[in-house]
């Protein structure tokens, strides 16, 4: 879903510069942007070894830009179409997919890791895309730029071409107005860098993830909290270090609560806390009036969120910090809506302002009014629109929750890139994913997931297979001898996403403050609010859901398309 230049059949016949392209490619970005265009090579000879370079783009006056980063598309291969199976076979059987799916993908070599810039072979008559990413710092000059771009087998020039860039004359902010947030583990194995600390991985992780403007879930390590013997026991120190890079030094715009303060899961009952049960008896607590917390549990728990929220607000970082209560409650039985409420109650008494997140999807009228406040809502139509706008109204926040979404076997990364468009449509403040680099094969050399074995409720054990490539979006650099995270066309079509809501967003306000009844004046605003009409046909509630992108994004060319109408607008009304 990237603009695409083919050099097909020229390279292997060129044996130098002269085998440049017929025209340039084109990209065009703003400031404060990334733009990647992809190369499809082909050549009727097998090539070995070769390498493509970029040159930084030169642009008027002599300024430069980066020297564009460039990736090898890397391809995984996938068993059968993604989607969430189950299966009853004992643990020494062969455990298999069975069905068509639930994507619209299918068996075969799928195009997802971009592998850092390295030496690449070309087979006879296959095309081998690479990808370049161009970048505009927010104090590049605009105007026309050219790049060249080269693939070298040693030191011979197989083919060149020219990429002509355009700098926009307006910036995107730094601290951009949703999130897009990715639960983050970094749990070492795979993910480990040689010569690192755990600390420094993960925060040159939390880097990687807020150049592509995405947002990890939460602060780590966390603070350590405790009580005892009716008193907080609490140490901060490692937590505040932290905290700074993420808030301070990284801009990152959301962190969840620590994970002690998570409530529970599905359809169990609330976990210990700070070695309080909360209700009488033994678990899981069959029979026991699930609105009723024990005092000696609420107590502990309150005065450790007491003591974690006012640190947080002291260090001025309260207004980026959501709790997450539970996920996925399985909001049909009594029992657990009864305990949400309870529980949410228990949070509030401590602060009303607290906002509490659940990862709902659907609607749930008992948690209405004051209990949760930031409903993770399904964006493809399980949560009405209708509900939507009332608990906005109402001053409620919505969010999208989106597990199970992102799959590899997909053709065009359609909700990737189109979320922050459902959200700037509909009013969502963010959208969150349950996993950025969540494995369990190494994801080169299988791009399926293994069974694994989870509890919905108390007692029961159900072995699934999650679809291809959900829980991740980056892959481990170890496994190909690179120090760091390695991107995906998924994660930068996440990116692209981000930098479309921008756009958006700086049309939308240039549009609020247009003045002015002169013909020029005029005619920006009409394209200006025929920008934003179009940008509203794009995406609608209820859709086909993530894992179908040929069904909710059947022209991919289309956001492109927008992309350039939304320039141009706010180009006409900053004139």
């Amino acid at each position: 879903m990237n603009r695409a230049a083919t050099a097909e059949g020229a390279i292997n016949r060129a044996a130098t510069a002269e085998g440049a392209m017929n025209r340039a490619a084109t990209v065009a970005l703003a400031r404060n942007e990334y733009e990647p265009l992809q190369l499809a090579l082909r050549s009727d000879k097998s090539l070995g070894q070769v390498r493509l370079v970029a040159s930084a783009p030169v642009g008027p006056g002599g300024k430069t830009l980066p020297a564009p980063e460039v990736s090898v598309v890397g391809y995984v291969p996938i068993d059968h179409a993604g989607g969430y199976y189950g299966s009853k076979l004992e643990d020494w059987q062969r455990r298999m997919p069975s069905g068509s799916g639930g994507s619209d993908g299918f068996a075969g070599m799928w195009p997802d890791p971009l592998l850092p810039d390295r030496a690449f072979d070309i087979a006879a008559n296959e095309t081998q895309p690479v990808w370049v990413t161009f970048r505009a710092p927010a104090d590049a000059t605009p105007g026309a730029y050219s790049s060249t771009v080269k693939l070298m087998q040693g030191g011979q020039v197989l083919w060149q071409g020219k990429v002509a860039v355009t700098v926009r004359k307006f910036a995107l902010p730094t601290e951009g107005h949703m999130a897009a947030i990715y639960d983050s583990r970094q749990y070492g194995g795979l993910w480990g860098i040689p010569g690192q600390d755990p600390q420094q991985s993960r925060q040159d992780f939390w880097k990687f993830m807020a150049d592509r403007r995405t947002c990890p879930d939460r602060v780590r390590p966390e603070p350590n909290l405790g009580y005892k013997d009716g008193k907080v026991i609490a140490d901060f120190t490692e937590f505040d270090k932290a905290a700074e890079v993420y808030f301070d030094v990284l801009k990152l715009p959301h962190s969840y609560t620590p994970g002690t303060f998570y409530c529970f899961g599905w359809g169990h009952p609330p976990y210990e806390k700070f070695g309080e049960q909360p209700y009488e008896g033994k678990w899981p607590f069959e029979g026991v009036d699930r609105a009723t917390l024990r005092p000696e549990y609420k107590r502990a728990y309150q005065a450790v969120l007491k003591a974690y929220w006012d640190h947080v607000k002291a260090k001025g970082w309260a207004d980026r910090i959501t709790m997450y209560m539970s996920d996925e409650p399985y909001d049909s039985k009594p029992e657990i809506r009864a305990q949400m409420k309870a529980l949410c109650d228990m949070v509030h008494e401590v602060d009303p302002a607290i906002p509490i997140y659940v990862s709902n999807w659907r609607e749930q009228p008992e948690w209405e009014g004051g209990y949760i406040n930031v409903w993770g809502a399904g964006h493809y139509g399980c949560f009405s629109v209708e509900k939507m706008q009332k608990l906005q109204a109402a001053g409620d926040t919505i969010w999208w929750t989106t597990d199970g979404q992102m799959c590899t076997d997909t053709p065009y990364c359609g909700v990737e890139r189109l979320l922050p468009h459902y959200a700037f449509k509909y009013g969502a403040r963010a959208y969150e994913f349950w996993g950025v680099d969540w494995l369990t094969y190494n994801p080169y050399d299988f791009g399926w997931h293994s069974f694994i074995k989870q509890s919905g409720t108390p007692g029961k054990i159900d072995c699934v297979r999650y679809p291809c490539g959900d829980g991740f979006l980056a892959y481990p650099g170890k496994p190909i001898g690179h120090a760091g995270a390695v991107s995906s066309v998924r994660l930068e079509q996440a990116r692209e996403g981000m930098e479309d809501v921008e756009y958006l967003w700086l049309l939308r306000e240039l549009l609020k403050r247009a003045s002015g009844t002169d013909a020029p004046t005029r005619a920006a605003v009409t394209a200006a609010q025929a920008a934003l009409a179009e940008a509203a046909r794009l995406v609608e509630i209820p859709n086909a859901g993530g894992r179908y992108s040929t069904k909710i994004l059947p022209d991919p060319q289309a956001v492109y398309r927008l992309r350039e109408q939304c320039a141009q607008a706010i180009e006409g009304l900053m004139r």
